[in-house]
Formats: C-alpha cells, sequence, structure tokens
C-alpha cells in the first residue's frame, strides 16, 4: 500500500474506531480494556468524623518558647517558638503586657577591646511591630517602660510578682505616638509591607544602670484613651534586624561601633525551663465565658479549639475525592463587641508525634506551618453569622490517606485576629445535645475503576 493509500484509509478507521468506542452497551463486560465506562457518577456523603473535641483559651500568657524534647536537633535542645508578642489595652476588658529579659549586657568597648565602658550615649529599644496584626488608634497610644528585676527572687517568671512590679517608682520611660508615626517608620529590606520599626528612647543613666548588673528585664505596657494593641516580633524569628534589641555607644570615639544587644535569659534554677527571653502577662481578662457544649476561635485572650478526628481508611482507598468539607454548624453572638465585623477563621491540621504529643491543649498552643501541621483554607465569618459553615478540607484527605492510620490526627481551630480582635466566632460541638448541629465531613466523590485503559 503506497503512502498515499495509507493517509486515504486512516479516516475510515478512525471512524470505525470511534464508532467502536460510543456504542451505547449496558455494560462494559464485552470490552473491558478498549471501551472504558465514560459515565462519572458522583456521590455524596457524610461522616460524624469528630471522636473529641474541645477549645482552650489563655494562648496569649505563655512564654515565647516551649521545650519540645521529642524534636531532634543537632545540639539536643530543641524549642517551640511564637512569632508575636502582644501587647493589649482594652479599658473594659484586657490587659495584656511584655516582659523583655537581657542577661548578657556587655561592659566593655567591644568584644576585642576590653575597656570598661563608663557611660554610655544613645541608649535606647528597638521593637518592630507588624500593623497587619495591630490595632492602632489614630489617637495618641503610649509603650511604657519599667525595670521589673528583683535580683533576689529565684524564680523571677511568676506572673504574680512580675505584675505586682508595674510601678511608677519602677518606671524607665515612655514613648507616645500615633498610627500615622508607625506608618512613617518603614524597615528597608524587610520584605513585609506591614513591618515597621518602633523605637523608644532610654535615660542614658539608666542604662549605664543596667550594664553595671549586665543585665536588664523590662517590662513593657500599652495605653490608649481608647482600645489598642500591637503585635511586637518575637526573639525567635530568625532575622537579627527584626527582633527586640537594646542598643547603646559606649565611647564618644566613632570608630566604636555601638552595642546591638538581643534578649536572652539565664535561668537562676538550673532547672527552670529556657523559655523566658519574652514572657505574655495576662493581668485582667473579663473575655465572656463560652457556652457549654461550645467551639470557638479567635478573641484578644486567643481561644483555640481542637477536633480529634477519624475517618475509615478503607473508605479512602477506593475513592476519588472531588470535594470534601468540615461543615461546622455556627452559634450566632448577635450582643457580642464587633459582632458585625468579620474576622477570618483559620484550620489546621496537626498530626500527633513526639514533638506536640497527645495532649490537646499543647497541639494547640503552636501553629507553625513548618512543624507536623498542614494549613488549611480559611473563611471570613462575623461572630453574629449563623448555619453552616464549610471548610475546605480536601487536601487533609490526601494526608489521611499517606498516614500513619495508628497516629490521631487533630483539626486546630483558630482565629487570624487573635489577640488584636475581639471576634471569637463560636459552633456547636460533638457534644451537643442536636445530632444536627454537629460537626460532620461532607465528601463528594467518584468510586476508582480498575484495570481499565483511561
Amino acid at each position: 500500500m503506497s503512502p498515499r493509500q495509507l493517509l486515504r484509509s486512516l479516516p475510515f478507521a478512525a471512524i470505525l474506531l470511534v464508532a467502536a468506542c460510543s456504542e451505547s452497551l449496558d455494560t462494559t463486560a464485552n470490552c473491558p480494556t478498549l471501551c472504558t465506562d465514560t459515565r462519572v457518577v458522583f456521590r455524596d456523603t457524610t461522616f460524624d468524623i469528630v471522636q473529641f473535641d474541645s477549645a482552650y483559651s489563655g494562648f496569649t500568657g505563655v512564654g515565647e518558647r516551649w521545650p519540645a524534647p521529642g524534636l531532634p536537633t543537632g545540639s539536643g535542645n530543641s524549642f517551640l517558638y511564637e512569632s508575636y508578642l502582644p501587647l493589649i489595652s482594652r479599658p473594659d476588658s484586657v490587659d495584656v503586657r511584655q516582659v523583655l529579659r537581657f542577661d548578657t549586657l556587655p561592659k566593655t568597648f567591644s568584644a576585642s577591646d576590653t575597656t570598661p565602658i563608663t557611660a554610655v550615649t544613645g541608649s535606647r529599644l528597638l521593637l518592630v511591630v507588624d500593623t497587619s496584626r495591630s490595632t492602632i488608634p489614630a489617637g495618641p497610644t503610649t509603650v511604657s517602660l519599667y525595670d521589673i528585676d528583683d535580683a533576689t527572687v529565684t524564680d523571677d517568671t511568676l506572673p504574680s510578682l512580675l505584675a505586682a512590679r508595674f510601678t511608677p517608682g519602677r518606671l524607665i520611660t515612655q514613648r507616645t505616638f500615633t498610627r500615622a508615626e508607625i506608618d512613617a517608620d518603614t524597615i528597608n529590606g524587610s520584605g513585609r509591607l506591614s513591618i515597621r520599626a518602633l523605637t523608644i528612647t532610654i535615660p542614658d543613666s539608666a542604662m549605664f544602670r543596667f550594664i553595671q548588673v549586665r543585665r536588664a528585664r523590662i517590662g513593657l505596657q500599652i495605653s490608649s484613651a481608647g482600645s489598642a494593641s500591637i503585635s511586637i516580633v518575637a526573639p525567635s524569628v530568625n532575622a537579627s534586624n527584626l527582633v527586640p534589641r537594646l542598643q547603646y555607644d559606649p565611647s564618644p570615639d566613632t570608630a566604636i561601633v555601638p552595642w546591638g544587644v538581643a534578649t536572652r535569659y539565664t535561668p537562676v534554677v538550673s532547672n527552670a525551663p529556657e523559655r523566658f527571653r519574652a514572657q505574655s502577662l495576662v493581668l485582667r481578662d473579663i473575655t465572656p465565658a463560652l457556652n457549654a457544649g461550645t467551639l470557638a476561635a479567635g478573641g484578644l485572650i486567643g481561644t483555640r479549639s481542637v477536633m480529634t478526628v477519624r475517618i475509615p481508611r478503607a473508605f479512602l482507598d477506593t475513592i476519588n475525592v472531588v470535594r470534601a468539607s468540615l461543615d461546622l454548624t455556627q452559634r450566632p453572638q448577635r450582643t457580642a463587641p464587633g459582632a458585625r465585623d468579620g474576622v477570618r477563621i483559620r484550620l489546621r491540621l496537626g498530626i500527633a508525634g513526639p514533638a506536640l504529643g497527645s495532649d490537646p491543649r499543647r497541639l494547640a498552643e503552636f501553629l507553625d506551618p513548618t512543624l507536623e501541621a498542614v494549613q488549611l483554607p480559611s473563611l471570613r465569618l462575623a461572630a453574629a453569622d449563623s448555619g453552616v459553615r464549610s471548610f475546605d478540607v480536601g487536601r487533609a484527605l490526601t494526608v489521611w490517606r499517606a498516614q500513619d492510620p495508628s497516629l490521631a490526627t487533630n483539626i486546630i481551630l483558630y482565629g487570624e485576629g487573635e489577640t488584636f480582635q475581639e471576634q471569637r466566632p463560636e459552633f456547636y460541638s460533638r457534644r451537643d445535645a442536636n445530632p444536627a448541629v454537629r460537626p460532620r465531613l461532607r465528601v463528594t466523590y467518584t468510586l476508582r475503576r480498575e484495570g481499565a485503559i483511561p
């Protein structure tokens, strides 16, 4: 057959092939390989997958870092970290303050020049604020610094002792600023539009006094005529130009470089947890109590919810997931502060492992996306809303299919506006007496076909 004859015969062959595969058959049994069943049947089902759930509050009152003995590192010392430190003042409800510890202040001109420091200039505390996580009013806002050190106390991390030291006699200095001033003080190279510098000048005499004892433990308080909050970049963030620092110039000689000292904590008690370079203090919290049988996320003090879930592995192995959602029924709070204002609620999938263990509250404490966790899509809600809220968990099903079935899987519900927005949406939990409002997994899927050529 000549090439021209072959080309002429191809359309006819193609017609025969198409006709064979488009034949209307009640079954594909007579043509299992060449003619796959082109019909796609979508199925929809729901599961009660939540085995345990609970809400926990008070996440702004923990230390800046926590030990994680099961998380391997080269040095043998492993920790989990917080990224931001909140300062909050709500005159009618919340007062959250911070403690920064600088336990290694140099007493010489430099590491190579051991000339003792006899006076300093240019003393200041350098902070970095994330304005996207802060609520700074247009009018005056004040940050006050206090000397809260007491070398006679063995355990200097007890919140009750620290809170009592915010007195007028211990006041070091103050800085009053406006939102416009903060917005104008940008940081070159920060890579984020919301990052701003907050510099607080410290009297040189006070800084020299700290240097003499080689440490400074500074309490921070924010105040305003109304509500105000700022989120400070924490010491654990891996960026030396963003973490809290004390700066002072040890000599008028311009050849001597000013010291820039980051936070460090040296515990008096040898077995004290080494996590208190920074520490949040909750002095007041009159956030309304949660309703019984309720899950919640967000709020000024930070409420997070944990759901321990299981889904039949055999079911996942036989389907192709088209869509999957965790359906939560929202409990309306129409009289709550800011009830009509939106706040973004997020889900995180956490796999119980050596670093986090199985304690539900500990699972909710750390929201680091790189640590045994998968962040899922979010929803923007208002506390006054009601009805079913469907969170996309399709990615979670992919993780569940691959994970060790002996490990418990947890979904952590938290608010993106935690510590700087009042809104705390609530949802009915699996403990509610009405089964119709309990959390459910809804899956749209198709059955897998084996042996056919697609």
